[in-house]
This record gives structure tokens, C-alpha cells and sequence, in this order.
């Protein structure tokens, strides 16, 4: 919780101990799966450490399209405002310190804690901002300038992401991202 409070805002004593004792904080491993595709998803996961990929499938293939590591807050996003199947699989990318909480537990706090609100406001803004500059990047950018913005906001990505992941995120083949990482200045 301090983690959260260092990125986003200050968070009183009240608040930081009532969301600890109604949160879980889980050590999981490489593989595990936090949201399954066609299942219903009523929690937020806040990566204390460790990495965690969302994607689709489709026709056998796997369509990613978010990544989140630590200080990231993660979740089925549509599952979790409205209650339906999600259409995402979320699983980890490699061992992870997650605190996880509830729908119903976050609504509580956002009742009692004003601060938890704003928490929640500069959360979603972030990942807004985040998602418009995806969409901008994907309309209007060339591959390789995708590739390289991804670097600079994740210079380790690929010591932590499968190839074929950080192709699908930037709408390109495996193929082209090769061509791209071999010869970053031809394409």
C-alpha cells in the first residue's frame, strides 16, 4: 500500500490499515492465471513486484493487449464494472506480489475514504492516457517507432516478455519485429 501511496497520493493511516486487513496480498508464480477468459472477474490487482500480460484469443492466436508491471494496477477491466464473462485472460509473466481486492470492498472504501476516490480517479486516468496514447501510436506511427516507445517506457521488455506478445501489442507480426530488431533503421 505504500508503494501506492508513493506513485499516486497520500493515503491517511485509517485507510491504509482498513485496506490492508480487507485485501489479500498473494505470492504467486510464473503461469498462474488471475482472470480466465469467459469467467466472471470481481477483483483489482495492485503488482507490488512482477509482471502480468492481458490478451485475448482468437482463431488459436494470442491477441495481447495490455501489459502491466510492478507499481501497475491490473484487472478484467469490463468484467469488473459490469459483472459479465470477461473476454480477457490475465496470467503471469513471471513470479509476482499481488494485492488483490474486491469489488465490494473497494466500493466500501471509496465510501468511507475520500482519499480512495481520488486513488481511483488518478488510477483511471492513468491507464486512460495510457490507452489514448496506444490508440494514437497504433493509427499513426510506424512500427518501429511503436517498438521504440515501448522500449522507453519498458527497456527490460523483452528479458521479460515472450517476442511474439510484444509483436502482437504493436499490431505487427513476430516476423516484422524481427526485421525490425535487426535492422531497426530499414523499416
Amino acid at each position: 500500500i505504500q508503494q501506492i501511496e508513493n506513485k499516486f497520493c497520500p493515503l491517511t493511516a485509517a485507510l491504509q490499515k482498513e485496506w490492508a486487513e480487507r485485501s489479500d496480498l498473494l505470492t504467486l508464480k510464473k503461469g498462474d492465471v488471475l482472470v480466465h477468459e469467459g469467467k466472471r472477474s470481481a477483483k483489482l490487482w495492485f503488482i507490488a513486484n512482477g509482471a502480468v500480460r492481458a490478451y485475448y484469443h482468437k482463431d488459436g492466436k494470442r491477441i495481447c493487449d495490455w501489459f502491466a508491471f510492478e507499481n501497475d494496477f491490473i484487472s478484467a477491466i469490463t468484467s469488473f464494472y459490469t459483472d459479465q464473462p470477461s473476454m480477457h485472460r490475465i496470467d503471469l509473466l513471471s513470479d509476482a506480489i499481488l494485492l488483490e481486492t474486491t469489488r465490494e470492498d473497494i466500493a466500501i472504501l471509496c465510501e468511507k475514504y475520500h482519499e480512495f476516490e481520488r486513488l481511483g480517479r488518478l488510477s483511471a486516468t492513468a491507464t486512460m492516457m495510457s490507452l489514448q496514447e496506444k490508440i494514437v501510436s497504433l493509427q499513426f506511427e510506424t512500427a518501429q517507432k511503436r517498438l521504440e516507445t515501448l522500449l522507453l517506457k519498458y527497456p527490460d521488455i523483452y528479458q521479460i516478455v515472450p517476442l511474439g506478445d510484444i509483436a502482437s501489442y504493436l499490431g505487427i507480426t513476430q516476423e516484422t519485429l524481427s526485421r525490425i530488431r535487426a535492422n531497426p533503421h530499414r523499416i
